[in-house]
């Protein structure tokens, strides 16, 4: 439909809530694939196995939920503007949260 109406940009440049720092879209998208990967599955995975039962899964969609608030309560979010003033140090924070679980709860050797 963008592109029948003429609306269609391709890149970070000219969205409606992007920024074009490319660092901080790239880290911030390694760590999203690293905790879900920790967690099993993409959040949509997440959901549905929550609305099967899984507790594990409530757990984590429960927890993207109140992430998504405290990060715009506590100006961690991105806009158009950039990245949010606490952002990047949330997400150095989360890598290294997402590491060392990583390498600590994994299955050891026989």
């Amino acid at each position: 439909m963008n592109l029948f109406l003429g609306q269609f940009k391709a890149g970070f440049a000219g969205q409606p809530l992007s920024h074009a720092d490319y660092l901080w879209n790239f880290i911030g998208m390694g760590l999203s694939g690293l905790a879900f990967a920790l967690a099993g599955g993409c959040p949509g995975r997440q959901l549905f196995l929550s609305g099967e039962g899984d507790g594990d899964a409530a757990i984590f969609a429960t927890g993207m939920i109140v992430g998504a608030g405290f990060s715009h309560n506590f100006s961690m979010a991105s806009s158009a503007a950039g990245p949010g003033a606490y952002g990047p140090i949330a997400v150095i924070i989360g890598l290294i949260f997402c590491i060392v679980v990583g390498f600590t709860m994994r299955e050891k050797m026989a």
